[in-house]
């Protein structure tokens, strides 16, 4: 149903409850950020991000919409051609904990959170009372969650771990699909794998209550999460990064959004002799991005986006698994990041100015409302997470 607070309509279809399920999202979360403050040394008592409390750095940026944008493009923060801004980006690793970056050797999905400064126009919310505009990226075109009922069962599971942070019941009943139905003749191994994980998923009553749709959910979660940890990133400013989700652009249409390197070089480590695929350091990734910045060379993004209408085939506001009909070929360049170096993002001014920073997709322009049951719940879930660890603004 069309939301009726805001000056245009919008294709989304709410689903009874949503609303309390995001509040007790928003509970959660906060008893989770306690949780891991409690028994995560790594975090020495101290309540970080519900998400990506892991930073790699911080730097400082200009975001300049391109001169020659179509005319088509020319909504909201991109309406005037030549115009800049300048902006604060941090990278991190979307893991709730603070871990090796390639925990057990394998990769984990890396985040580019931009924050445009001094924005003009119709706000949703404003950051610790300024005008800005804030676009969240992860390294793939998906999330790995569909919806607000599915991240509601994964935090409930999480709640489960001293840590908060164990998601690997979640996926059992995605596991015992791709199993399939008992054959005659398969490996003994098999099927006692089969009978373990039912028995679990018996008893567990998170898990034995799936509806088919909640099970098509995980089975979707399971793929993307797969496809992240396919997925290398060796240093995260040498990555293509996409806001994943749907966002309004302007009466009648829709965007995503994504940022790629310009003419990025191919991904190696930032010293050969300190970093190998088989033993890299645990901050490796903050290493790498420390290196890119110590040069003279400025580093530079096309930011992108790509619009289609209300009435579009296979659009999926709902279901954040989903990407667009040959969405990774369609995203035009409509602004320049450039990140002049050199920079420390990793000083101790720069690190705590940094997380004091509160990143959501609901900073914005009106023009640019987040949509789907993701976002919505990114609304009350990350301004309760910045308010409960004393993060500036929401």
């Amino acid at each position: 149903m069309a939301q009726q607070d805001h000056p245009h309509a919008t294709p989304e279809t709410v689903p009874p409850g949503e609303a309390g399920e995001i509040e007790e999202l928003a509970t959660l979360t906060t008893k989770l950020q306690d949780a891991r403050a409690k028994n995560d040394a790594s975090q020495n008592g101290r309540v970080l991000r519900g998400v990506h409390p892991k930073s790699h750095g911080c730097v400082e940026a200009e975001f300049a919409v391109r001169e020659d944008i179509d005319k088509k493009y020319r909504v909201g923060l991109f309406a005037h051609p030549g115009k800049t801004y300048s902006a604060w980006i941090r990278f991190s690793n979307a893991s709730v904990l603070r871990e090796h970056d390639l925990k057990g050797g394998q990769n984990g999905s890396r985040g580019m959170a931009i924050k445009v400064l001094g924005v003009k126009g119709k706000m949703l919310e404003r950051d610790n009372g300024q005008k800005n505009q804030d676009f969240l990226m992860i390294n793939t075109p998906q999330f790995a969650f569909a919806n607000v009922r599915d991240y509601l069962r994964l935090e409930r599971i999480l709640e489960r771990d001293p840590l908060g942070a164990d998601p690997k019941p979640y996926f059992i009943p995605a596991v015992l699909a791709q199993l399939g139905q008992p054959k005659d003749g398969e490996p003994a191994e098999i099927s006692a794998k089969r009978q373990f994980l039912q028995s679990i998923v018996t008893k567990d009553p998170l898990l034995n209550k799936l509806t088919p749709a909640d099970l098509m959910g995980t089975i979707a979660s399971a793929k993307v999460a797969a496809k992240i940890a396919a997925l290398p990133v060796r240093n995260p400013m040498q990555v293509q990064y996409f806001g994943a989700a749907p966002f309004l652009f302007g009466p009648g249409q829709v965007m995503k959004f994504s940022a790629a390197p310009v003419a990025p070089k191919a991904q190696a480590p930032f010293d050969p002799n300190a970093v190998t695929p088989g033993n890299p350091p645990e901050n490796y990734l903050a290493e790498a991005l420390t290196w890119s910045m110590s040069g003279t060379e400025a580093i530079k993004y096309d930011f992108m986006i790509q619009t289609r209408s209300f009435d579009d085939e296979g659009l999926n506001i709902e279901d954040a698994t989903t990407t667009w009909p040959d969405e990774e070929a369609n995203y035009v360049p409509v602004a320049r990041i450039t990140i002049r170096a050199p920079q420390s993002p990793n000083s101790r001014a720069v690190r705590d100015h940094c997380e004091r920073l509160a990143f959501s997709p609901w900073h914005g322009l009106a023009d640019h409302k987040p949509l789907g049951g993701i976002n919505r719940m990114r609304q009350q879930v990350y301004s309760s997470s910045a308010e409960h660890r004393g993060a500036g603004g929401t």
